[in-house]
């Protein structure tokens, strides 16, 4: 067998390959005796038809699966000498036999190009500090606070910012283009964008019982066919209530579950240093990514960045829906869009690349093992059963797509390792 490639584009191969006789004929042996073996021929038993009958009968199929495993070995071989990382399927172009016996062909498929990594030795990631401040503890407090607190009632005062208002609301169209409608219990904050700014500042200053009115016309958010329609409510307070937090003391810190102020303070501590160290992992991440990428250009092969683009607007088209907006209706700039979607995915797809160079580079290996404890715990958080959620992901290659995930993750731990300490470590050399 012999082969030529070229390349179209940095990210784009040409193969051009001839199947020797000798090896065509080796090929044509082997896949007559697959049909021979399996044929079923009236007057013969399973597998006991004539060669000559069976080669006969099934003479098309036979050239055609002799084609297929021909194409299949020539995509093999040049896989494997070459060193390629295909992108895309073989597409073949062209096919034919050759009077010699030779078999022909010529296809195309899009590869990964090769990255080429800076040493890592010189890699130093910005300075990140996670030591929590009093502030900070204190702000984590205010929402531990926050998640606590109780609504209590309000007797003679009127609706103020931040009370929640539950109130009964009715409403209609003055000019007879829509239907009435009516609510008979809403909840919302006042000043905390959870209702109309037109209802809003109609309940301010208002107390329970009140009746009040307002008026508002229909901007962009009710699609072409409402827009501009005016509509009018009657809102009937039915109750205020003001928010009470409770105050940081012990009964606060015994209802979390932990004995006395000073101790809560250090488990908020703790929790916020958590959340640095993960905000900071994020960052010298992304600082390694572009460190690798040593302010090189990656071509990207194009039918990928075609695909996950398209991808990424059917997803968001997809989103619409569920939300019950018709996509085709919406007030999107789609072409805008698309190129915003497009630039985001070629980030990733570089961000990957040069991640999986890396992991090369330092031998990452992720198991079988490491992946379905992966899975498993995604199933937890999810709420799943593990099996169905691996079995989910086994049929479209999201198991691979997992251990793709890890692997990566993992060269970037082992990297950033020897900087968690004192941050001034060396990164670790190639391979170990």
């Amino acid at each position: 067998m012999g082969y030529q490639i070229e390349r179209a584009t940095p990210c784009r191969v040409v193969l051009t390959a001839t199947v020797g006789p000798d090896e065509v004929r080796a090929e044509r042996e082997h896949i007559v005796g697959e049909w021979v073996h399996a044929a079923r021929l009236d007057g013969f038993r399973k597998g006991k038809a004539p060669r000559a009958l069976v080669e006969r009968r099934f003479a098309e199929s036979i050239r055609e699966d002799l084609e297929e495993h021909l194409t299949r070995r020539v995509w093999d071989r040049v896989r494997t000498e070459e060193a390629l990382r295909p992108a895309s399927p073989l597409g073949v172009r062209d096919s034919k036999w050759l009077d010699s016996g030779e078999f022909h062909v010529s296809a195309e498929f899009d590869v990964y190009p090769a990255i080429e990594l800076p040493a890592l030795d010189r890699f130093r990631p910005p300075e990140f500090d996670v030591t929590p401040s009093e502030e900070e503890v204190s702000g984590a407090l205010d929402q531990l606070r926050e998640r606590q607190a109780a609504w209590e009632p309000v007797d003679g005062e009127p609706a103020a910012e931040g009370m929640l208002v539950e109130a009964e609301v009715n409403g209609e169209f003055p000019d007879g283009d829509g239907e009435p409608f009516h609510e008979e219990r809403s909840l919302f904050q006042i000043a905390r964008d959870e209702v109309y700014p037109e209802i809003d500042a109609a309940v301010r200053g208002r107390s329970t019982g009140e009746e009040v009115t307002a008026e508002r016309v229909i901007g962009d958010e009710g699609g072409e066919e409402r827009r501009g329609k005016r509509v009018a409510y009657r809102v009937r307070i039915k109750s205020l209530r003001r928010k009470r937090l409770p105050d940081v003391d012990d009964g606060f810190a015994t209802s979390l579950g932990v004995q006395g102020v000073e101790a809560l303070r250090d488990r908020v501590r703790e929790r916020v240093l958590a959340g640095k160290a993960e905000h900071r992992r994020d960052a010298w991440r992304e600082a390694l990514v572009t460190y690798l990428a040593d302010g090189k250009t990656i071509d990207l092969p194009e039918g990928v960045v075609r695909d996950d683009t398209r991808k990424e607007v059917v997803e968001f088209a997809h989103a619409l829906a569920q939300r019950g907006i018709d996509p085709e209706k919406a007030k999107v700039e789609w072409e805008k869009l698309e190129a915003e979607m497009r630039a985001r995915v070629e980030t990733r797809l570089r961000g990957e690349l040069l991640l999986d160079a890396l992991a090369d580079t330092l031998s990452i290996e992720v198991t079988g093992a490491d992946v379905d404890h992966e899975v498993e715990v995604q199933a937890r958080r999810i709420g799943v059963p593990f099996a169905e959620l691996r079995g989910n992901l086994a049929k479209g290659g999201g198991l691979e797509r997992v251990a793709a995930v890890l692997r990566r993750e993992r060269a970037v731990d082992k990297t950033l390792e020897p900087f968690n300490g004192s941050g001034t470590g060396p990164a670790p050399a190639p391979g170990a």
